[in-house]
């Protein structure tokens, strides 16, 4: 069973890419290279690889462990860390970086890229934010029926989209729903194409279409006294996936419609989900210098540099070919390991087996699973699995390991 979950979670994501770059009306400047194909291709099977080899290496060994369920203390105290990281991170944003709801998009996002706004202490404190969805999913596998507690879990998924309002972010808007659509569908057992699955994707699209059309607006005002369509037809993403002729001439003509609006932001997501294969294919032919893991590592290397244990300049870990959209999960391994990332793909398949194979048992193990699901799932479109998400990940187990070490009530 869990063997099925992670290949559907890397089929689904196949078939997601597949879906839009179908029905998306754009046209396809570069053709991808052989070389960026067969390098997502390998590390595709890798994953696979390393996760069922792993999984034949421990085919006679159960697992003993006893069934752990989520206890009622372990419950209430992760729901409350994760309320305060989130009060701290918004005092940091706030009162520290100077972000504010009356501050345009882009000031917004010069205060936060400034180093000197950059707190170690707050950084840290506020990382358990990035676990948002961990109590809506504890709430799920235990089938609870609090309406009020479920209210409360359910409102922390806005903490990641508040944030993404104020930076101009349509991934943090778009993480929290697809997260949310994920648990829905994995942990409470409804089928992937179920009336109720259906109609959350549905849901969570026609949110994004109006979100999205929001933030283009914010950013287009601000940078530019272009007609918004205009300015927007220009916008980097066309640079490798135009729209059509025909379908930039429809909205033209409804440009002051909803049909018009709703056409151009479907087809805008629809540049968004599969621009950045396009993207990582233009970043290998620029054959850029790897980065040994320090790309995916920047958040952990700007704290390094803060405590001055290290001086690796913050600008030598961009995209080097000066772009800011998203280059998939392959990017960050190619632009950190090359080819090397097979090995690196191999070993995180078979840690994903161990996550799901124990997770089957102990509860407090499932919100590494989401993480792995989610992140399987959109391999093409960004990466979800980079250093501020697996020092959540280090927090939350270290909290966890603590309360069992120290036995509280009801932890287990």
């Amino acid at each position: 069973m869990k063997s099925v979950l992670f290949l559907k979670s890397l089929i689904v994501g196949v078939l997601i890419w597949t879906f839009f770059y179908l029905v998306t009306p754009m046209d396809v400047v570069t053709p991808l290279s052989l070389n960026s194909i067969m390098y997502i291709i390998c590390n595709y099977l890798a994953i696979a690889a390393g996760y069922f080899v792993t999984k034949r290496c421990f085919r006679n060994q159960q697992v003993k462990v006893q069934k752990l369920r989520v206890g009622d203390t372990f419950f209430r105290l992760i729901l409350i860390l994760i309320c305060a990281s989130s009060l701290i991170r918004y005092f940091d944003l706030f009162f520290v970086r100077d972000i504010s709801f009356y501050s345009t998009i882009s000031a917004n996002k010069y205060n936060l890229a400034q180093a000197e706004n950059f707190s170690i202490v707050l950084g840290i404190l506020g990382s358990l934010r990035i676990l948002y969805f961990v109590p809506y999913l504890f709430y799920s596998i235990q089938k609870k029926t609090n309406l009020k507690l479920l209210i409360i879990c359910l409102l922390l998924f806005l903490i990641p989209m508040i944030e993404g309002y104020l930076r101009g972010s349509r991934r943090l808007i778009f993480e929290p729903l697809a997260i949310l659509i994920t648990i829905t569908i994995v942990f409470n057992y409804t089928k992937l194409f179920s009336k109720k699955a259906i109609l959350g994707g549905l849901l969570g699209l026609l949110l994004m279409i109006p979100i999205s059309n929001f933030i283009l607006k914010e950013r287009v005002d601000q940078w530019s006294s272009e007609a918004f369509l205009e300015r927007m037809q220009n916008a980097p993403y066309n640079d490798f996936v135009p729209i059509k002729a025909n379908a930039k001439d429809f909205i033209v003509e409804h440009r002051n419609q909803w049909l018009g609006n709703v056409v151009f932001n479907a087809i805008h997501l629809g540049q968004y989900i599969t621009h950045g294969v396009y993207e990582f294919d233009h970043l290998m032919s620029q054959k850029p210098l790897k980065k040994k893991g320090l790309y995916n590592s920047f958040v952990l290397v700007k704290l390094s540099n803060k405590l001055g244990l290290t001086d690796v300049p913050l600008d030598s870990l961009m995209n080097p070919t000066g772009r800011v959209t998203y280059i998939t999960f392959f990017g960050g391994q190619f632009l950190d390991f090359g080819w090397f990332s097979l090995l690196i793909m191999f070993f995180y398949g078979g840690i994903q087996n161990r996550a799901f194979t124990f997770s089957d048992k102990i509860d407090y193990l499932k919100p590494i699973t989401v993480i792995f699901i989610f992140t399987n799932v959109f391999l093409l479109v960004f990466n979800f699995m980079r250093a501020q998400m697996l020092v959540a990940l280090i927090l939350y187990l270290l909290i966890y390991f603590l309360l069992k070490h120290l036995r509280i009530k009801n932890c287990e």
